[in-house]
């Protein structure tokens, strides 16, 4: 009898240990993944390409309007700068271009005491318009995930400048260096941020001075063209 109920012990113990096997090899069969698929946690989300862009920007044109604010103004006057640009992209690095700007300038409160009480006005060779010839390199491209399914992608870029402003006192040659960061809205949208370094000479009843104008700018922009990969 006793042998009987040891039999019994050591045959249910057996199938235990070999329902206990086949649970684990079931649980490891569930952790490994072919080679061409992800894990289905990892399969519910959207994977996004990062190494092609969305929309391509080979062989396109793009045109913007802009917004401007000179951030290194002499202290007497205040500028600001609306202006219209057109890029032609020759491929996804490379831009070539043309940019005409208004200036719009006015007296700071600094200025307009000095006028009201000693009438006078600062000695300053103000800006009126300027056209430039510009090429553009994009050195960073990547993009900003906001939620789970809203992705914006983004250039950064410099651009080197040349042309000529139109003063207060006369023409004079202008040379520009733009750092900004192009976003792509879709594949049409851009939206640019950056400064455009503005060089250039202005003559005084002092002399000639050296300009430098920071033009922190803002534009908005069209992309023509399918901007297939």
């Amino acid at each position: 009898m006793k042998r009987l109920i040891s039999l019994a012990l050591i045959i249910f113990t057996s199938f235990s240990v070999a329902a206990e096997e086949n649970d684990l090899t079931k649980k490891l069969d569930d952790l490994r993944v072919p080679d061409n698929k992800v894990t289905p946690l990892i399969s519910k989300d959207k994977l996004y390409i990062v190494n092609q862009r969305y929309s391509s920007l080979l062989n396109r044109h793009e045109v913007s309007l802009s917004g401007a604010n000179n951030f290194t103004s002499v202290s007497h006057l205040d500028s600001k700068q609306t202006g219209f640009q057109y890029r032609y992209h020759i491929n996804p690095k490379w831009s070539v271009g043309l940019r005409y700007n208004n200036y719009y300038n006015e007296l700071t409160p600094a200025g307009e005491k000095l006028f009201k009480e000693q009438r006078l006005l600062p000695d300053t060779d103000f800006a009126l318009k300027s056209t430039s010839a510009l090429i553009t390199y994009n050195t960073i491209y990547g993009k900003l995930r906001w939620s789970k399914d809203t992705v914006v992608y983004f250039d950064q870029y410099v651009s080197l400048g040349h042309g000529d402003i139109d003063l207060a006192r006369g023409m004079q040659k202008l040379t520009t260096l733009d750092l900004g960061f192009a976003f792509w809205l879709g594949k049409h949208m851009s939206t640019r941020i950056g400064i455009n370094n503005e060089f250039y000479s202005q003559r005084q009843i002092s002399g000639t001075r050296d300009v430098h104008n920071a033009m922190g700018y803002v534009e908005i922009g069209y992309l023509f063209g399918e901007g297939n990969i």
